[in-house]
Parts: structure tokens; C-alpha cells; sequence
């Protein structure tokens, strides 16, 4: 049984909009989940901590440490019966590869493979595209921007403090493409950057880890990622197959051609080591 299915007969006709917010939080990270105190569910689903003892109560738990423990027993359980090989259990190497294998199935989703699309079409006819994280998030941005360059689309990735992103931002014009991504907690500075791209005319890619981040509000096109890790740790596996994806969708003749001509100049400048 899998967490979404443990949870989808329990209090739905009672839960409103915070609720689900606790809920996709269970049902998107349960490992996080079983060992979260109140405040930190509280803190990834953005809401206050009395809204996470009142989902509880309303999925007919006396508060948030029984329905955890209840939770805890249900994905260990899940984690077993999906397991070819009971060592895996105890082994966190196969335990991340496993998760990993998870998030990649829940990535590829109708949904998901629409905004893919639309992203990389609105990529393709964008005079420019900025790409704009935080924290961990930086990885697979730069990846998105360094990878793109090559393949001849003017795509640029905004570091630094949020004053130098804001200017990048600023210069953007209506026609040109934003693409957020965030992983885990929002920073104030990246909502209200993502903001300003929309407001600025660009159209607005957000590849996140939650279907109900405050930055959907401004997005064009929204690609949810899961994230679920073991222990503390987040994963950026599926985070980097929704790049690869979006670079997929880009790759035609000139794109190739393209990489080619910077192949040639990587050649001319001697840059790499020459294998025999």
C-alpha cells in the first residue's frame, strides 16, 4: 500500500486547503516525514503548526507524533514489499538508488511531460532565457544554461545576491523566458524574483519539488520534481532528468550544428587534453 493510498480514504471530505498542503507533504517525502518534528512538516508545507495538529486530528490521529508513528510503520512497509533483496534495506547506497528510481517514475507524468514541451518550446523562441535557484538548486541550473549555450540558445544562468539577479531580471522583455528552480524551502528573494519575471512580460517556467508552491502562482508552465531523499538529504536526480528532458526537447539540426562550431573553437583554442 502506498502512502496516497493509506491516506486517500482518511478525512477528505473535511480537509481544506492548508490540510492538503500537510498531506502532500506525507505523500510526496514520507521519509522525511517519519522523522520530522511538528514545526519542520509545518515549515515545508508553509503553513503554522497548529494546521499540522489539526490535519492530524481530522486523518483521525489524536496530534502529529501518533499519526508519524502510524506513517513510519506504513512506508517501511512499503520500502520492504518493493524490495528484491531484504539487504537493501539496511543499505543506504541501495536505499537511494531506489528512491531515486521512485522519483523518476512520479516525474513522468502527462502533466510534467506537457510543461517539459511548453518549456522548451518557449525556450526555442525566446530572444533570451535566465534561469535563476537557490541553494542546491544551483547544480542543475547551471547545467540547464551551460548545456543550452552549447547548443546555440542564448540561455543564462543568474548568480549571485538577489540585487545582481534582479538587474538580469530587469532586462528581460516581454517574449524572453524565466525558469525558476527550487528545491525544498522557498527563499523570499527567489519568489519575488520569479514575480518580477512575469512582470517584467517573460514567459515563466518553475520546476519545483511541491505542486502547491506559492511560486505556481506566477508560472507559465509548472514541472514538479520529487526530491524524497533518505535521512536529511534531498535529491536532485529528478531535478537534473527534467533539465536533460528540456534539453532533449531542444535538440534538433541547428542545436547540433551549434555544438559543432564550439566543438571547432574548443579545438582551436586547445582547451582539452588530446586522448589518443
Amino acid at each position: 500500500m502506498t502512502i496516497e493510498e493509506w491516506l486517500a480514504g482518511r478525512g477528505r471530505e473535511t480537509r481544506g486547503a492548508s490540510a492538503e498542503r500537510v498531506v502532500n507533504v506525507l505523500v510526496r517525502t514520507p521519509h522525511f516525514a517519519t522523522y520530522s518534528s511538528v514545526g519542520e512538516i509545518a515549515e515545508r508545507a508553509q503553513v503554522n503548526v497548529s494546521t499540522v495538529v489539526r490535519t492530524a486530528q481530522q486523518l483521525g490521529f489524536d496530534g502529529w507524533p501518533s499519526l508519524r508513528e502510524e506513517l513510519r510503520a506504513v512506508y517501511l512497509s512499503s520500502v520492504t514489499s518493493d524490495s528484491s533483496n531484504s539487504d537493501d534495506i539496511t543499505d543506504p547506497a541501495a536505499q537511494m538508488l531506489r528512491q531515486d528510481a521512485t522519483n523518476l517514475a512520479a516525474l513522468n507524468t502527462p502533466e510534467n511531460r506537457e510543461a517539459i514541451h511548453a518549456t522548451a518550446q518557449a525556450i526555442r523562441t525566446a530572444r533570451r532565457t535566465l534561469v535563476i535557484s537557490s541553494g542546491s538548486g544551483a547544480a542543475p541550473a547551471h547545467i540547464l544554461s551551460y548545456l543550452g549555450s552549447v547548443m546555440g540558445y542564448d540561455i543564462r544562468l543568474a548568480a549571485g545576491p538577489p540585487t545582481v539577479q534582479a538587474a538580469q531580471i530587469a532586462r528581460l522583455q516581454p517574449g524572453d523566458c524565466l525558469i525558476t528552480l527550487n528545491i525544498w524551502r522557498l527563499t523570499r528573494a527567489l519568489r519575488d524574483l520569479t514575480r518580477l519575471g512575469r512582470a517584467r512580460g517573460a514567459t515563466v517556467s518553475v520546476v519545483t519539488d511541491l505542486k502547491v508552491s506559492p511560486l505556481a502562482a506566477d508560472a507559465d508552465h509548472l514541472i514538479v520534481a520529487p526530491i524524497e531523499g533518505i535521512a536529511a538529504l534531498p535529491s536532485l536526480t529528478s531535478m537534473v532528468a527534467t533539465v536533460h528532458a528540456i534539453l532533449a526537447e531542444l535538440t534538433d539540426e541547428s542545436s547540433n550544428h551549434a555544438a559543432g562550431e564550439v566543438q571547432v573553437v574548443w579545438d582551436e583554442l586547445d582547451l582539452l587534453d588530446r586522448q589518443l
